[in-house]
């Protein structure tokens, strides 16, 4: 713990505190303008606490840090956002020890109205005065916005300020995200991949955020911000519109999440279409029902081809994703009543029952089941497949559909595309139970809604899908063994 960098231990006291110098070229004008040379805060953790947690707790008094040396280079030549500003104020007014509001129902003509103004701006209250600066000559201006945002907060009790940043959004936005995906996990491989999601929309908010700067929340601002980062992605990503919305959208959903609940004077439009989207939308290629599904079909009773591969040509049948199938339990699978609990976090309607559709196929669903659990008490059908990337299970997928077809055009969205092709043939695609069957329609009943979250279904709705799926595989031949 003593290798710590800027930790402060106390033989006196068991709780730790952050401790740095203020640089060199700074201490001058820190001495002048009050602030300490020796930056002290408290961590707020014992030395009980896991160094894990120390370091993160320095790394967040290390920004505040950070702010005081940038308040200390602000000179009046600066030329300052009004953000910059409000946040240079606030590290003043923390450094001197003096509360935001302080000046809250304080009359102008009493003493403690001076009182206050001397102990928050030190020798600048009166550095509008024309001998000011012979009287101190060494000392530089404030900047006037940082002069006046001091005023503003003074003014203003800590809680009801009105002001706000893209940033403050984003961190919102970030804890929303991450407490709404912790809650949500059930196993190792799930958390891990859920983990990669959020890491990927929170470099696009940083994305937007440096685009955009860090300006005031305020409804123009979030709006113009908005119209011309679309724009920009638009013309970045001109071949391929989707990617720009990806890019988008949580820049618009952190905005619109904060003036929900936070900021709610500001109004953040919902009108961010990106045009072309639809119309530049990808084809999927789906496997010829002739000549590659039966080799397909082959390819999932042959135990030369890989576990997970197998799996996914029997999800043709129910629509199944391979992230779906990666997030299915060993325990969800109900051999006895002929299906298994297909997991999915995308949608509730995902988390669907799925027919067996023979020995083989339940074989598949059983292989791990004798293995061990994670933390969360979860093994997957998939074996150590659930703990790959999206990008591994994608590259693996085109693989063994090339070994299999020696086609190069189908990927792993085409087995799931393949099942509504086959559905359409057979006249089937449109029955609303078909829907439901590959997770695209909510259950009609709140009860079976709520004995479904539980892994049980009706035996008539499992008859209506044993129904649907023998009625998609008609046509392909039997094989009697699981090998």
């Amino acid at each position: 713990m003593k290798n710590i960098k800027y930790l402060k231990i106390s033989k006196a006291t068991d709780w730790l505190s952050y401790q740095r110098a203020i640089p060199k070229d700074l201490r001058e004008k820190a001495k002048l303008m009050g602030v300490s040379l020796n930056i002290v805060m408290p961590l707020r953790l014992t030395k009980a606490a896991p160094a894990s947690q120390i370091t993160r707790a320095i790394d967040n008094q290390n920004q505040k840090f950070e702010d005081v040396c940038r308040l200390l280079r602000a000179t009046n030549t600066d030329v300052l956002t009004k953000a910059e500003a409000y946040k240079s104020a606030q590290t003043l007014l923390g450094q001197r020890n003096v509360e935001q509001g302080a000046l809250v129902n304080v009359d102008i003509k009493e003493d403690a109205f001076d009182a206050t103004l001397d102990e928050a701006l030190g020798i600048h209250v009166n550095q509008d005065d024309p001998d000011w600066q012979k009287v101190y000559p060494k000392a530089e201006k404030l900047p006037e916005a940082i002069v006046s945002a001091v005023g503003q907060l003074l003014n203003t009790r800590e809680g009801h300020e009105d002001f706000h940043l893209f940033s403050d959004a984003v961190e919102h936005y970030k804890r929303f995200r991450q407490s709404n995906s912790d809650a949500a996990m059930t196993s190792e491989g799930q958390f891990k991949r859920h983990s990669r999601e959020l890491a990927k929309d929170f470099k696009r908010l940083g994305d937007f955020i440096s685009f955009s700067g860090n300006q005031e929340f305020t409804t123009d601002n979030c709006n113009v911000a908005l119209r011309l980062y679309k724009e920009h992605l638009v013309a970045k990503y001109k071949p391929a519109p989707a990617t720009a919305k990806r890019c988008l959208s949580p820049a618009a959903a952190a905005l619109r999440l904060y003036a929900e609940e936070v900021a709610i004077k500001v109004a953040v439009t919902t009108k961010l279409t990106i045009k072309d989207q639809r119309a530049n939308k990808k084809q999927r290629e789906v496997v010829d029902i002739e000549a590659e599904l039966p080799l397909l079909w082959a390819a999932a009773h042959d135990d030369s081809y890989d576990h997970f591969f197998r799996l996914h040509v029997f999800g043709i049948f129910s629509g199944s994703h391979a992230s779906e199938l990666v997030q299915t339990d060993v325990e969800s699978v109900r051999e006895e009543e002929g299906y298994f609990v297909l997991g999915g976090t995308k949608k509730s309607s995902r988390t669907r029952p799925v027919i067996i559709v023979n020995e083989t196929h339940k074989a598949l669903l059983l292989q791990h089941k004798d293995h061990p659990k994670d933390a969360m008490g979860f093994v997957s059908i998939c074996g150590f497949r659930a703990l790959q990337t999206e990008s591994r299970h994608s590259k693996l997928m085109k693989q063994q559909l090339l070994k299999a077809t020696t086609s190069s055009t189908l990927t792993a969205y085409s087995l799931r595309h393949t099942g509504k092709h086959i559905g359409e043939i057979n006249g089937i695609s449109n029955l609303p139970q078909f829907a439901r069957m590959f997770g695209w329609r909510s259950a009609d009943s709140s009860v079976q809604s709520d004995y479904g979250k539980a892994g049980i279904y009706s035996s008539a709705m499992i008859a209506e899908y044993r129904k649907l799926t023998d009625l998609m595989i008609k046509d392909l031949p039997v094989f009697d063994s699981p090998t």
